[in-house]
């Protein structure tokens, strides 16, 4: 049984992913590279509820093994902090949709499409712009080949800049194609960090906007880290505009 909770919790131990269940409310974890990200599946507004499930999965876990929980809350409100802290969740990650209109500035950047001779050259970038990057760093050809079979890529959308016979950074776009209007997204963009400082991110993420605004897209967005000033700096001065903010919690079991 869960703490607080009347009803009894079932859980089935399974490699991916354990559903938890009281028969009325759900809770779903799922493995990650950095965990179990937590799913709800419980009415809006169940705050008792919401708390009972969120407690349910860190015991679950406890019983197989122990680990890491991940709890997203998108948007952010007011006192969205209230029900994970009161399961022992702790706020650790607010991640920021901006958004602006196209057509921006063009870039005076040259950029050619992605073709799968860049994959390890991009990797490499990658592995070492994002070393601090819970989600992004330590990519393999895996991770990649597994992001190219989704239905979204498009090599030409993957915008890679040379530089002096080498990938010296790169504009991953991404088109929401399912929303109205569709959107194009700056999905993954780095300069190589023996690059910095040198206004690259500007410039690249302008060839991106650019090819999205090419492909016949007039509205554009990108997710950024809260507390990456340096991107956000840029993207202030570009024109992009807080949409809303994600929070994610985090709780260990052993």
């Amino acid at each position: 049984t869960c703490s607080g909770c009347s009803k009894a919790i079932r859980w089935e131990p399974a490699p991916t992913p354990m559903t938890i269940s009281d028969g009325t409310d759900t809770v779903t974890l799922t493995p990650g590279r950095n965990g179990w990200t937590v799913t709800l599946d419980v009415p809006s507004g169940a705050d008792e509820a919401r708390q009972r499930m969120l407690e349910a999965a860190g015991q679950a876990l406890a019983l197989n093994g122990g680990g890491r929980l991940e709890y997203w809350i998108d948007p952010v409100t007011d006192n969205c902090d209230r029900v994970p802290l009161s399961a022992g969740y702790t706020p650790f990650r607010d991640l920021c949709r901006l958004e602006r209109p196209l057509p921006a500035l063009p870039s005076d950047l040259t950029t050619r499409a992605f073709t799968l001779d860049d994959a390890d050259a991009f990797l490499d970038v990658n592995n070492r712009a994002f070393a601090w990057h819970p989600e992004q760093r330590d990519q393999t050809l895996a991770d990649l080949e597994a992001r190219m079979a989704e239905p979204w890529f498009d090599a030409d959308g993957f915008r890679i800049w040379d530089h002096e016979g080498a990938v010296g950074g790169f504009c991953w776009t991404k088109v929401h194609a399912g929303e109205s209007p569709p959107v194009g997204e700056i999905y993954v963009i780095a300069v190589d960090p023996e690059l910095h400082g040198q206004g690259l991110g500007r410039r690249l993420t302008l060839a991106g906007l650019e090819w999205l605004s090419a492909a016949g897209l007039r509205h554009a967005m990108l997710y950024v880290e809260s507390d990456n000033r340096p991107a956000n700096r840029v993207y202030d001065a570009l024109g992009f505009e807080r949409a809303s903010t994600g929070r994610a919690y985090q709780r260990t079991v052993r």
